[in-house]
């Protein structure tokens, strides 16, 4: 009977120490690690690629210079906003905000995708793709 005593009391010392704070900082560490799942920000764009060519509409980064985009047959079809700040700056980037297109620029939706928006300049047409998560 003592040796059955002694052996719980063991058994619930292990369990003890097995419990201890480290899985609860395990825990804690990988929440701190999560990351909210979303579309991807200008400043998220800009950190990965520094010459990235982008603007907001919508709520929504589109950039340029997507290769496969570029090779698509589109037809422009009726203009759905315009660029109406440039920033390089990141966290100023609200809808109508581009950092390398003109204020003014007329931006226009087309007709065989709704993923894709053209940005009529004085150098030609630009594509932009629509950056979404998913």
């Amino acid at each position: 009977m003592k040796r059955m005593i002694i052996y719980v009391v063991i058994c619930s010392f292990a369990l003890l120490i097995g419990c201890g704070k480290e899985p609860t900082k395990q825990i804690s560490e990988q929440q701190s690690e999560t990351k909210t799942i979303g579309n991807p920000t200008a400043q998220e764009v800009l950190r990965m690629d520094l010459k990235a060519n982008i603007f907001m509409y919508k709520d929504t980064i589109y950039n340029a210079g997507v290769p496969w985009v570029d090779e698509l047959k589109l037809t422009k079809d009726i203009q759905v906003t315009e660029i109406r700040h440039r920033s390089n700056n990141d966290k100023d980037f609200k809808n109508g905000t581009a950092n390398k297109l003109e204020v003014g620029t007329k931006i226009f939706r087309v007709k065989e995708r709704n993923d894709i928006l053209i940005a009529e300049t004085e150098k030609g047409d630009i594509r932009f793709y629509q950056l979404v998560e998913g």
